[in-house]
């Protein structure tokens, strides 16, 4: 991507009091990525300090860029004036477009300063995000990973169509990089006692996921061509050889394993697969774009069945089903009901069971940690503490399935209690606030802009190999789509104290944010804000500044812009893709609009020859509303100031934008 730059670009914050209130895509990420901030960078082609951002939070930022269900997107704000912004697709540009510009992949080298030092039984994406994050701590991981190679079910469930190998791989090495040691093909309990381990370190933590497959308790489940889901993806993974499939294939299961198993079954051997399971169409646990994926391939769902026995004598010839009148109770319990008389076969040579999995916990010795009469470890959710000092647990061990960034934000959690228990100054952060929805008169002045698709193989031609699918976004696409975000709670902020009560800001704003009380200015409603700056450039007592990019810090990337040989300066916007004066130092904007005729005179105050300001065509109207006419009028209002000072009103130009490369998409 083009304006890569090795640094992170500086931003204000909220004012104190104010931190807590945040977007809600943030909000509902459970490891608290600041989204909306990357989203931007993302948007100026600055892909390598976006993937920086991502990073703060995420220590699998290409992982979750391509296998993460996104709850920021249900969440996001700009759902509720067309779609959400793709916003699991734009981390996965940045981290694409960081790579390709050769930045972004080197690791910060560990201290190990607290002398302390953690087992880490497991290298799933619990045990990696607390590896990670206890390494920034100071404190010294060992991860004990029992299979020939790191990462857990995300390598050995998940399938390379979804997630490369190369991909995991360069994301377990940046961990690596960072001196975290990760010790693989060493099983705890065989080749090394876990209460030696737990005398050895100063800590453990258990993070041993979901390694082994449910069965089920019917008839003909013990014909040899039954097979389990994990041990079947595990060795489809690895290249081992699969136990011979037929050409017509029932898998029972309705989730996302259940999903991967059929669509790897269907690439193997380019039969008939059938997925079975309780949950009517609408309940299925898998994802819609999975589900919708799977039916794309040629896979056949049968839903509202539940199995009652595997036909056969000696080989399996078909699977025998129920109907399923309920899958939950009224207090949403997973309790199925049945009719017993109604009964269905479905023809097949193979049946392969993804209902669920559970953790293997046969290493942990007498003396505890304590398991319940469940098989699951007793454990504390705030503390991620278990019954033995010094032993914690942490993602699918404890929590039950989900997704791989709530494991994550499980190990991130675990990584803290450690951290706090050895002594570390750390603690728990507070849990932000999401503002609350677009008011309805607001989303009707946001300009509607399409949702830009992520680009994948056809179906046909996917099917012969397993080949990644999805194939990213090109940079005019992903510009375009991070041009689409609100810039929630990265508005308009004011100080009582500067505040003169001459409403203003009430006055000039679109959206209605500024709003008054009987004592004057009332406040500004994040709600309403959508960070467009006009009140920020029309308030006389400067009371008024911007979160993102306020006045200090565009006078900062004034004085950059200005390093260039040609001393002069162009104010341009973060969604075009062009240049109006590419001889000139670049300070990009998210509008124009936000100028001030003050900003356009600090340029000469520091050095400027020449000033060009980049606005929009009237017919476009630019990102947001008036903003052309705002940057026209700021313009007209310098050179008026800069003539009276004894300077050509040509010093200051106005270009128009070449048309935006979105409106082409």
């Amino acid at each position: 991507m083009a304006n890569q730059t090795a640094t992170l670009r500086s931003f204000s914050r909220p004012v104190p009091g104010d931190e807590l209130r945040r977007p809600p895509c943030e909000v509902a990420c459970p490891i608290r990525t600041d989204a909306q901030r990357y989203i931007q960078l993302v948007a100026e082609g600055r892909s390598a300090e976006a993937l920086a951002v991502v990073r703060k939070t995420n220590p699998l930022p290409q992982v979750i860029g391509r296998i993460c269900p996104h709850p920021c997107e249900d969440a996001c704000r700009r759902g509720q004036v067309d779609e959400p912004i793709a916003i699991c697709n734009l981390k996965r540009v940045a981290s694409d477009g960081a790579k390709a510009a050769e930045l972004g992949f080197k690791p910060p080298k560990a201290a190990f300063t607290t002398g302390k030092k953690v087992v880490i039984i497991g290298s799933g994406p619990s045990g990696l995000a607390a590896a990670h994050d206890l390494a920034l701590m100071g404190v010294q991981p060992v991860v004990f990973e029992k299979q020939p190679e790191a990462g857990g079910f995300l390598r050995s469930g998940i399938l390379s169509y979804r997630l490369p190998k190369n991909i995991l791989d360069e994301d377990i090495d940046y961990i690596r990089g960072m001196g975290v040691e990760i010790k693989t093909g060493v099983r705890v309990g065989e080749d090394v006692d876990f209460s030696d381990l737990a005398q050895e370190f100063d800590a453990v933590l258990i993070a041993v996921g979901l390694s082994e497959s449910r069965s089920l308790p019917v008839p003909g489940a013990g014909l040899p061509q039954v097979l389990l889901a994990v041990p079947y993806l595990e060795a489809v993974n690895a290249g081992r050889p699969v136990p011979e499939l037929g050409k017509e294939i029932i898998v029972i299961g309705g989730g996302n394993v259940a999903i991967d198993v059929a669509r790897s079954a269907r690439r193997l051997t380019g039969g008939k697969v059938t997925m079975v399971c309780l949950e009517a169409d609408y309940e299925m646990p898998a994802h819609s774009w999975e589900i919708e994926d799977a039916t794309a391939e040629g896979i056949g769902i049968i839903c509202s069945q539940g199995p009652n026995a595997i036909i056969g004598e000696d080989r399996v010839e078909g699977l025998q089903v129920k109907k399923c009148e309920s899958v939950f109770d009224g207090q949403g319990r997973f309790a199925p009901k049945f009719c017993e008389t109604e009964l269905s076969l479905i023809s097949g040579d193979t049946v392969i069971i993804a209902i669920g999995q559970m953790s293997n916990l046969a290493f942990l010795p007498d003396t505890g940690p304590d398991i319940n009469e469940r098989g699951i470890l007793i454990f504390d959710r705030e503390q991620c503490t278990t019954t033995r000092r010094g032993v914690f647990a942490g993602g699918e061990v404890v929590t039950g399935p989900g997704a791989a960034v709530n494991a994550l934000a499980s190990g991130k959690r675990a990584a803290i209690a450690i951290a706090h228990y050895l002594g570390v100054a750390v603690d728990f952060p507070e849990e932000p606030v999401a503002i609350g929805e677009v008011p309805a008169a607001v989303a009707e002045k946001v300009k509607p802009a399409p949702r830009r698709k992520m680009p994948a193989r056809p179906a046909g031609g996917r099917l012969q190999d397993f080949n990644e699918v999805e194939l990213g976004l090109t940079e005019v696409e992903a510009r375009c789509e991070a041009s689409r975000c609100l810039l929630c709670t990265a508005g308009a902020r004011y100080s009582q104290l500067k505040c003169i009560a001459c409403l203003t800001c009430v006055r000039v704003c679109p959206y209605g944010a500024p709003w008054a009380d009987k004592d004057g200015l009332g406040g500004i409603s994040p709600e309403r804000c959508q960070a467009c700056g006009i009140c920020f450039t029309q308030c006389p007592a400067k009371a008024i500044d911007l979160t993102l990019l306020s006045e200090n810090d565009i006078e900062r990337e004034i004085g950059v812009a200005l390093a260039n040989e040609s001393g002069d300066v162009e104010f341009g916007c973060w969604y075009s893709q062009s240049r109006v004066e590419p001889e000139a130092g670049l300070v990009l904007l998210p509008c124009t609009g936000r100028l001030s005729a003050g900003l356009i005179l600090n340029a000469f105050e520091q050095g400027a020859g020449k000033v060009y300001v980049a606005v929009c065509s009237e017919s476009e109207d630019g990102h947001f509303i008036h903003g052309h006419r705002q940057a026209r009028a700021a313009v007209a209002e310098a050179q008026k100031a800069i003539e009276e000072a004894g300077l050509g009103p040509e010093s200051i130009e106005v270009r128009l934008e070449p048309e935006l490369k979105c409106k082409k998409i």
